[in-house]
């Protein structure tokens, strides 16, 4: 039983050198971070010409920050914020044509919560 703690604690201590700890699934649930790296993509269909997509929520950042981009189906950045250390609202809401939308997360050595959900018009 040490032994499998003993791994368990060496797997963990692996994890937060390299890509951080993450607990959690975006839009779903409050996501738990702990020094992530890296970058995490969502796609969001729209099916109206005019519809608008993206995410509303908070961040709270005790060390790093987190980058949100939203790019429409021809690839433009439609909408963007970037939650820096503190405690911020998200509100990344972008829309026109019809088609695929595209929410990459980009995380540098981020340690807090992120707490957000999917919002249309």
């Amino acid at each position: 039983m040490r032994l499998l703690l003993l791994v368990l604690a060496l797997v963990l201590t692996l994890m937060y050198f390299t890509f951080g700890v993450r607990l959690g699934y975006l839009t779903l649930t409050p996501t738990y971070l702990l020094n992530a790296t890296g970058e995490n993509r969502y796609t969001f269909q729209v099916y109206d010409q005019g519809g608008t997509v993206g995410v509303r929520g908070s961040c709270k950042v005790r060390s790093g920050k987190a980058t949100f981009r939203l790019t429409d189906p021809s690839g433009t950045q439609v909408a963007g914020q970037i939650c820096p250390q503190g405690q911020w609202s998200l509100n990344v809401l972008g829309g026109g044509d019809a088609g695929m939308y595209h929410l990459t997360v980009e995380l540098d050595k981020f340690t807090g919560t992120i707490d957000v959900e999917e919002a249309r018009k």
